[in-house]
C-alpha cells in the first residue's frame, strides 16, 4: 500500500511539473513582445524544447530527445553575411566543444543553397536545410516543427534538462575597420561568452 501511495505521488508530481512548463514553440508563437529582447528575455528563456525529428542535409536523422547533452542550435542562411562570419568561430566552438554539445544548424535555404555552406562548416554540425513541406517564410522560418522568429544568425543554447538558457544573435563581418582576424576573435569571443552558462 506504501509502495502504490508513494508511485502515486510520484505520478502526480511529475504531471503537476509538466504542466507547469512552457515549451518553446508556444511560447514563440503567443510571445506577445514587440522586440527581439524582450521576445528572449521575456518568453524564449526558461522555455523548453519539444522533440524535432530533423534529416540533415546528407539523409542522417537526429531526434532532440535522444540528445543527452546540451544542444546549441543556430539559425543560419546563405544569403546572411554575418552567417558566413560566424563559420570560423563555430568551427573553434565544435572543434573545443563538440564532445560536450550537440551543434545543430537550421537552414533557411533549400538543399542546393544550403550546400553553400555545408563545405564550410565542421562535420560534426548536424545542417538541417528546408525542405519540401517546412513553412519558410522572409522573416521566419519552421523546419520540422521548430520556429524560428529572430534574425540570421541567431544561436540558442539548449541545456541537457532542454530548458532555453541563453541566446545570441548576429556576428561581426569584416569592414574597413575590422578585417578577418578581428572578426574571427570578436565572434570567437561572443561564442565562448554565450556557452559559459552550460560550461562553467
Amino acid at each position: 500500500m506504501k509502495k502504490l501511495f508513494y508511485v502515486l505521488v510520484c505520478f502526480i508530481t511529475t504531471i503537476t511539473f509538466a504542466q507547469n512548463k512552457t515549451y518553446y514553440n508556444f511560447a514563440v508563437n503567443n510571445c506577445v513582445e514587440e522586440s527581439a529582447e524582450n521576445l528572449i528575455d521575456n518568453c524564449i528563456k526558461g522555455s523548453y524544447l519539444l522533440n524535432y525529428d530533423f534529416t540533415s542535409i546528407d539523409g542522417k536523422k537526429i531526434s532532440t530527445d535522444k540528445i543527452k547533452t546540451p544542444i546549441v542550435v543556430i539559425a543560419g542562411a546563405s544569403w546572411s553575411a554575418p552567417c558566413h562570419g560566424d563559420i570560423p568561430a563555430i568551427n573553434k566552438m565544435v572543434e573545443k566543444y563538440g564532445d560536450k554539445l550537440q551543434f545543430i544548424m537550421i537552414l533557411w535555404d533549400d538543399e542546393a543553397k544550403a550546400k553553400r555552406m555545408v563545405d564550410k562548416l565542421d562535420k560534426k554540425v548536424f545542417i538541417i536545410p528546408a525542405r519540401e513541406g517546412d513553412k519558410v517564410k522572409k522573416d521566419h522560418l519552421d523546419i520540422s516543427g521548430f520556429v524560428h522568429k529572430l534574425d540570421y544568425p541567431t544561436a540558442y543554447l539548449i541545456n541537457k534538462d532542454k530548458q532555453f538558457v541563453n541566446v545570441k544573435r548576429g556576428a561581426a563581418t569584416p569592414t574597413k575597420e575590422f578585417g578577418w582576424d578581428k572578426v574571427n576573435e570578436m565572434n570567437t569571443k561572443n561564442f565562448e561568452d554565450f556557452l559559459a552558462p552550460i560550461l562553467k
